[in-house]
């Protein structure tokens, strides 16, 4: 046993040796450098030249801006005229030096990472995915996700008083868009929805919106799109920390701060860390002050995150938790009787808790892999009690007007891309395990469902300007399915249908690109559409589990020109178009009149399609986005009624404007959404009347930017409700009357100190 000890060491002695010498050879011939803009971020996936003598090779950053280059006496960095300008001395002096660079490439290109392994540029990648940079939502002054969406075309808003926002893509929303936090499903769904409003925006680098069927790589729930929202990393190097308060008229009071490290240990080594705490505090909003129930409910948010990171010369890891609370409070109006007045309070408490594992490997220049394990585990309990409005004592009601909801999901995911040499094929490859678990006193099965499945796609450029790639995924999964061999694995072995998709990108000039795509969308019923119960006096709502997975045809194109015509001036434009038909549609519905029973049910079909258009300006400091979008739906709740068909026009103008002279800048975002419907729980409709939001705010930096103010205007134009036509029939149906936009005209003030 002593001598195999002996020889395990001598191995790993010389392993590290080896690794050691590698790494020193590195260092005697190459050294790395790092581009950063002029606000000293990364530049990643920049393309440049290093010059020696007559000389050039084209080199291109990686995600943290860095890149290693030759060793060579007389370096210089020089960079195409239409991408900007190296500013100061553009000679490589030192190891690990850094050039500012002075563009705009990065805004008209940004990169993304979602579906992929490595950051893509806009240009390079086959989907067509819309980035909202960090900068872009420091600058709304939004507070939380939900906020920051609002302002963009093509994306519809709802509002729920107790279920928070949702969020519709293409027409489609719901169960159908899926939301991520770095790559990683949230969970937690009420009414199929995802409460966007609960993710604060104040660590978020960026958002990547990708609209259409993402099944393929993200399973279900991604038919109308996927939504990722990316957190920041520490990337500049040494410490960095700040304190935030917000405080508007409505009586949101916020405050969180962030403490980051990153130390370079060696050319090879970094370590960083960033810790992110807050809270957020909500008095609560009524259009009618002497009642008691209100239109917007009080919270009260307290949320943190710590994030560890560890970068090698090829390996990033990245180790995160993050937890979330939640405290609502739903009260009814007063009852008078003769005796006492009395109302009913509902306490709603919304945890959750999330451990996320992320491994980067580059192998070399053509393989990388990325593993990625997750655990989310998410609770929302609800207290209904009678209390007393003149004592003040409560008393807990009966049992059934309590629950909980306990949801946990373990997700794995794995992946594996091949670049070959001559960028002839891109491959990717790749798993996914979740186990998801639900539990509520109205969902009679507590069994998990379990999915496993593989996937991949393959890239193929038979010319520079041609990008081709098929993608193709195949699901096992515990509850639906079909079993291909019955008579040899029995009836547990399920197949989910094959999930195809397709996209086509040419590249018509260097500044304009064509895609094209068609993606098979797909959805697994949940367990509350397969096993809900909730039957008592006034309700009798039952789940199907004979329910069949939806499925859905979609069809994207889009044109998109991007153009840095010098370093003052850049432009984008894109206009795409879509169509979305979905089959096999879940809804919930009337099925039996006699006994007013609602249930789950297949019948249901939906098509939406439409066109949009974007346009972005950068014209030295002004920042102009132009947006519009028409969305056409046409629905069918079930085979014995008509058909429903509405339209909704949608158009974004944003415009900003530093002066960095005085360090102010000015920006306004407004948002125009044309007349629509409204659905209910039990499928009816109600129109809601058109409406605009504006905002406008300004930013003034002190003392070299380490205070920031912002103050401004929401919701200039002051919309509060717009009339609905609601029936008040129905299961969990409302009376007719006001839909929530917004809480009225609202002035805000916002200070960030960075220490």
């Amino acid at each position: 046993m002593h001598s195999i000890r002996k020889y395990f060491l001598f191995v790993l002695w010389t392993i590290g040796l080896s690794l050691n010498l590698s790494a020193q050879s590195d260092s005697f011939t190459s050294v790395k450098i790092r581009l950063v803009n002029v606000e000293r971020d990364p530049l990643s996936q920049f393309p440049f030249f290093a010059v020696t003598d007559t000389s050039k090779t084209s080199y291109t950053t990686d995600e943290w801006g860095e890149c290693w280059i030759p060793k060579l006496s007389k370096l210089q960095i020089q960079i195409p005229d239409d991408m900007g300008k190296v500013l100061g001395n553009d000679k490589l002096n030192a190891i690990n030096e850094e050039f500012v660079i002075q563009t705009q490439i990065s805004q008209i290109n940004p990169i993304s990472i979602t579906a992929s392994v490595n950051p893509r540029l806009a240009t390079d990648n086959p989907y067509s995915i819309q980035v909202i940079s960090g900068k872009t939502i420091a600058k709304m002054g939004a507070q939380n996700v939900s906020e920051v969406l609002q302002n963009q075309s093509g994306v519809l808003m709802g509002q729920d008083p107790s279920l928070g926002t949702s969020i519709q893509l293409q027409g489609l929303g719901g169960q159908n868009v899926k939301i991520l936090i770095n790559g990683v499903p949230m969970i937690g769904r009420l009414n199929g929805n995802i409460d966007v409003s609960q993710i604060p925006s104040e660590n978020i680098e960026r958002i990547e919106i990708v609209e259409g069927p993402m099944s393929v790589v993200y399973g279900t729930d991604a038919i109308g799109g996927v939504i990722n929202v990316i957190t920041k990393q520490p990337q500049k190097i040494g410490s960095r920390s700040h304190i935030k308060g917000f405080s508007d008229q409505m009586g949101n009071h916020n405050i969180d701060g962030s403490v980051s490290q990153h130390h370079r240990i060696n050319a090879d080594l970094s370590l960083g860390f960033d810790i992110n705490l807050g809270r957020q505090f909500f008095r609560g909003h009524d259009f009618q002050p002497e009642t008691r129930s209100m239109d917007w409910k009080p919270k009260t948010r307290i949320y943190g995150d710590g994030t560890f990171f560890l970068k090698l010369k090829n390996l990033n890891q990245s180790v995160r938790y993050a937890r979330f609370y939640e405290y609502l409070l739903d009260r009814s109006n007063a009852e008078y009787n003769l005796v006492s007045i009395t109302g009913y309070n509902n306490y709603f408490h919304t945890q959750r808790q999330d451990v996320t594992s992320i491994t980067d490997i580059k192998l070399n220049r053509h393989h990388s892999l990325r593993f990625q394990n997750a655990f989310n585990h998410y609770t929302r309990e609800k207290i209904n009690v009678r209390r007393n409005l003149v004592s003040g004592n409560e008393i807990i009601t009966r049992p059934e007007d309590q629950d909980t909801t306990l949801n946990t999901a373990l997700n794995l995911r794995g992946l594996w891309e091949y670049r070959s040499r001559n960028k002839l094929f891109n491959t990717l490859l790749g798993y996914e395990v979740q186990n998801e678990f639900i539990q509520t006193l109205r969902v009679r099965q507590q069994d998990p469902i379990n999915d496993i499945a593989i996937f991949g796609s393959l890239e193929y450029n038979p010319v520079k300007q041609l990008n081709i790639k098929p993608s193709l995924r195949i699901a096992y999964n515990s509850v639906f399915g079909t079993n291909p061999l019955p008579n040899i694995f029995g009836n547990s072995f399920k197949l989910a249908p094959l999930i195809p998709s397709l996209q086509i990108k040419s590249a018509l000039s260097e500044h304009l690109i064509l895609r094209g795509s068609y993606a098979r969308g797909f959805r697994a019923p949940t367990a509350k559409e397969l096993y809900f119960l909730f039957v008592d006096i006034n309700h009798n709502v039952q789940g199907n589990p004979d329910l069949n997975t939806e499925h859905s045809h979609n069809f994207n194109s889009s044109i998109d020109y991007r153009h840095s015509i010098s370093n003052d001036i850049a432009a984008t434009f894109k206009i795409a178009g879509f169509y979305n038909e979905v089959q096999n549609e879940i809804q919930l519905s009337l099925v039996d009149l006699n006994t007013n029973l609602y249930q789950y049910i297949n019948i249901g079909r939906l098509n939406s399609q439409g066109l949009s258009s974007q346009t972005q300006l950068f014209i030295g400091n002004w920042d102009i986005t132009l947006g519009f979008s028409w969305i056409s739906n046409e629905s069918q709740q079930d085979a014995q009624t008509a058909s429903r068909k509405w339209n909704v026009p949608q158009t974004t103008f944003n415009l900003s404007h530093e002066f960095k002279s005085t360090g102010t800048a000015v920006q306004w975002f407004s948002r125009y959404t044309g007349k629509t419907l409204g659905f209910l729980s039990n499928g009816e409709t109600y129109e809601i009347e058109n409406y605009g939001l504006a905002d406008i705010n300004v930013t003034q930096k002190f003392f070299n930017n380490r205070l920031l103010l912002q103050a401004g205007v929401k919701n200039l134009f002051n919309v509060s409700q717009i009339q609905n036509t609601a029936p008040n029939t129905g299961v969990h149906a409302s009376g007719g009357g006001g839909t929530n936009i917004a809480m009225g005209r609202n002035l805000f003030l916002q200070c960030t100190l960075t220490l």
